[in-house]
C-alpha cells in the first residue's frame, strides 16, 4: 500500500482555514504524545531484553563490569527515547491525515490543507467556481474537526513491544534473584588484583631497605633489590595473573633461598662468643664487650697489637694461651678468623711481636667480614621470608573457598623429648614434648613423667608423634595454594601449659634459669638442641631436696621467649608450616589470652 502524500502546511489567512489549523495544532500535541508512548514501549522492551541478555551472559562468564553495563543500557535506552520523541514530532499535515484515519473523516482535513496549498492559476475561467468549492469544503472540514472525538489520539499499549517487555521482565526475575555463581569468581579476581597491588608495594619497600644496606653493586642485597624492583613492576603490569605472579614470587624466593647459609645463626652465635672472648683476653677485663660486638673486639685487638712491645715473653705466652682457647669459636665464625687466630697464637707463643700484631689485625678484619656476612645473610633471609609470606597471602586471595578439599600430603614425622628434675624432699617433676611436622595440617601430642629423689636428681621420659596432610595443588615454590598447618595436643603433668588463662593454678612455674644461662636474646644465651626422642636419663643422688629459684611463673617469662621466637623467625628462612606451628604454640600459651601474630 503506497504511503499517502503529506500535504504541506498552508499559510493562508482565511478565518476558517486558521480555525482548522488551530484545531489541528491542539490535536498534534495528542498525536505526539501517542507516538512518544509507542516509542517508549519499544525502548522499554529493548532495554529489558538487553538487561536479561546481560544477566544471562554474566552467569556464564565472570563479567565484573556487569553493573556498569546495565546502567549504560538504561541510559542508552533513555537517550534513544528522547531522540525518537524529538524526531517523531508530527506536522499539521501528518496530524490531519492521522485524524482523518482515526475519526473516519474521509480525508476532509487533509483535503482542506491540500486545496489551501495549491493556489488557483491566473486566468483560470473556473476560478470562481473553484473558490466556492474550496470554501464549502473548508466549512465541512471545520465542522468535522469540531465533531471529532477528543479521545482520538489517546495513548494505548503497543501489543508487540508490550509483550516483548513482559517476557523480558519475567526473565529478569529469576536472573536477578537467584545467586550468581560468577560473583564468587569476580570477588576472587578482585581480591587477587588488590593483593597483587599490595604485594608490589611491599616488595618495593623490601627493595628499598636492601638498597640502603647493600654497599656495592656486587653486594647480594643490591642484586636482589634489582630483582625485586622488576618483580614489583611485573605484579603491577599483570595484577590478575595469579598463577604467573605466584611463579614469579616463587622464582625470586627460590633464587634467594639458594644463597642462604643454613648455619648463619650458629655462625652469629659463635662470632658473638669469639668477639666477647677476644675483647676480654685483649683487655684483661672479664666483663668487657658483654654484647659480643665484632667492632668493639676489633678495637680491642688493635689496642692489643699496639701494646705488644711493652709486654714480657711470659705475658705474651699467657695471652697466646687465652687466644688459643677461642680457636673453636673462630672456626665456626668463618671468614678466615680461625687462620688469623692460629697465626696470632703461634706468633705470641714464639715471641714474634711483629707477626702477632699483623695476625691480630687480620683477625679484626676477619671479625668485621664475618659480621658483614651474617648481616647479609640475615637480610636475605628476611627478604625471602617476606616473599614467602607474600606468596601465601596472594595464594590465599585466589582460593575459591576455605573448605575446599585438597590432595593428601605426606605423613608427618614426630619425635619426643623427656626430662626430669627433682624438687623437694623425695619428689620430682617430669615433662614431655611432642613435635609433628608435615605439609598442610598436622597434630602432635606429648606426655612425660618424672620421678626424683635426693637433691633435685630425677628421671623422665617422653614421647611424641605427628601427622601432616597437604592441600590444594601440592607443594613447591610455585604451588597455587601453600597449605596451612594447625596443631592440637594435650600436655600432662603438674605444669599444664595449655590450661585456660586465669584458671586455678595459673601461677604454675616453669624451669627458667636465667641467672645461669641468660635471658633469650641476650648475647650470653645459648639455645639448647634436642636430644634423641624418647630416651630416659636416669639419675640418683643423696641429700635433702630443696626448692630452686630457677622455677618462675611462666607468665613472667612468656614475653621473653615469644620475642626470641619472633626474632628467630625473622632472621631465618623456615617453612610456612613451621611458622604457623610456632605462632599457634605461643597463641595457646599466651597468658593474656590474645592471639600471637
Amino acid at each position: 500500500m503506497p504511503r499517502p502524500l503529506v500535504p504541506p502546511d498552508p499559510a493562508g489567512i482565511d478565518p476558517e482555514l486558521r480555525a482548522i489549523r488551530a484545531g489541528l495544532g491542539r490535536r498534534r500535541a495528542a498525536l505526539w504524545a501517542r507516538r512518544a508512548v509507542r516509542r517508549a514501549w519499544w525502548a522499554l522492551a529493548a532495554v529489558l531484553a538487553a538487561e536479561a541478555g546481560l544477566l544471562a551472559v554474566a552467569r556464564l562468564v565472570p563479567l565484573e563490569a556487569a553493573p556498569a553495563l546495565a546502567l549504560v543500557v538504561v541510559v542508552a535506552g533513555i537517550l534513544a527515547v528522547v531522540v525518537a520523541v524529538v524526531v517523531a514530532r508530527p506536522s499539521l499535515g501528518e496530524t490531519a491525515i492521522a485524524l482523518d484515519a482515526e475519526a473516519g473523516l474521509a480525508d476532509r482535513l487533509a483535503s482542506a490543507l491540500a486545496f489551501a496549498a495549491e493556489p488557483a492559476p491566473d486566468g483560470d475561467p473556473g476560478a470562481a467556481a473553484r473558490a466556492g468549492f474550496v470554501a464549502r469544503q473548508r466549512r465541512d472540514a471545520l465542522g468535522a474537526l469540531a465533531a471529532a472525538p477528543g479521545s482520538a489520539f489517546r495513548p494505548r499499549i503497543a501489543r508487540v513491544p508490550g509483550g516483548l517487555a513482559l517476557l523480558a521482565a519475567l526473565l529478569l526475575v529469576p536472573l536477578g534473584l537467584v545467586p550468581n555463581p560468577m560473583d564468587a569468581v569476580i570477588a576472587r579476581d578482585r581480591a587477587v588484583r588488590e593483593e597483587a597491588a599490595r604485594t608490589a608495594e611491599q616488595v618495593d619497600q623490601v627493595a628499598q631497605r636492601l638498597e640502603r644496606r647493600g654497599g656495592t653493586t656486587e653486594d647480594p642485597r643490591t642484586r636482589l633489590a634489582r630483582d625485586l624492583r622488576d618483580l614489583a613492576a611485573a605484579l603491577r603490569d599483570d595484577p590478575g595473573g595469579l598463577d604467573r605472579n605466584l611463579a614469579r614470587l616463587g622464582g625470586v624466593e627460590a633464587s634467594v633461598r639458594e644463597q642462604l647459609d643454613p648455619s648463619n645463626e650458629e655462625r652469629a652465635g659463635a662470632l658473638a662468643a669469639l668477639s666477647r672472648g677476644l675483647s676480654r683476653a685483649a683487655t684483661g677485663d672479664a666483663a668487657a664487650n658483654p654484647g659480643g660486638d665484632p667492632a668493639a673486639a676489633q678495637d680491642d685487638l688493635d689496642g692489643l697489637a699496639a701494646g705488644l712491645d711493652g709486654r714480657s715473653p711470659e705475658e705474651l705466652a699467657r695471652l697466646g694461651q687465652a687466644l688459643a682457647a677461642l680457636q673453636g669459636a673462630a672456626g665456626q665464625a668463618g671468614s678466615g678468623a680461625d687462620a688469623a687466630l692460629r697465626d696470632a697464637t703461634d706468633a705470641l707463643a714464639g715471641g714474634d711481636r711483629a707477626a702477632a700484631a699483623q695476625a691480630l689485625g687480620r683477625l679484626g678484619d676477619a671479625l668485621r667480614g664475618a659480621e658483614r656476612r651474617v648481616a647479609t645473610n640475615r637480610d636475605l633471609a628476611g627478604a625471602a621470608s617476606q616473599l614467602q609470606d607474600a606468596r601465601r597471602r596472594l595464594a590465599d586471595a585466589g582460593r575459591p573457598g576455605s573448605g575446599t578439599a585438597g590432595t593428601p600430603g605426606q605423613q608427618g614425622q614426630g619425635q619426643g623429648q623427656g626430662s626430669g628434675q627433682g624438687q623437694g624432699s623425695g619428689s620430682g617433676q617430669g615433662s614431655g614434648q611432642g613435635q609433628g611436622s608435615g605439609q598442610g595440617q598436622g597434630s602432635g601430642s606429648g606426655q612425660g613423667s618424672g620421678q626424683g629423689q635426693g637433691s633435685g636428681q630425677g628421671q623422665g621420659s617422653g614421647q611424641g608423634q605427628g601427622s601432616g596432610q597437604g592441600s590444594l595443588g601440592g607443594g613447591g615454590s610455585n604451588a597455587r595454594y601453600l597449605g596451612s598447618g594447625t596443631g592440637s595436643g594435650a600436655a600432662r603433668g603438674p605444669l599444664n601449659p595449655n590450661r585456660p588463662s586465669g584458671a586455678a593454678g595459673d601461677e604454675g612455674s616453669v624451669y627458667a634459669p636465667f641467672d645461669r644461662l641468660g635471658r633469650p636474646g641476650d648475647p650470653t644465651y645459648v639455645a639448647g638442641t634436642g636430644g634423641d626422642g624418647g630416651q630416659v636419663q636416669p639419675g640418683t643422688g643423696t641429700g635433702t631436696g630443696a626448692g630452686t629459684p630457677a622455677l618462675v611463673p611462666y607468665a613472667d617469662v612468656f614475653a621473653d621467649f615469644y620475642r626470641y621466637a619472633q626474632t628467630t623467625l625473622d632472621r631465618s628462612y623456615v617453612p610456612l608450616a613451621v611458622k604457623d606451628l610456632v605462632r599457634d604454640y605461643f597463641s595457646a600459651l599466651d597468658p593474656t589470652g590474645q592471639e600471637a601474630n
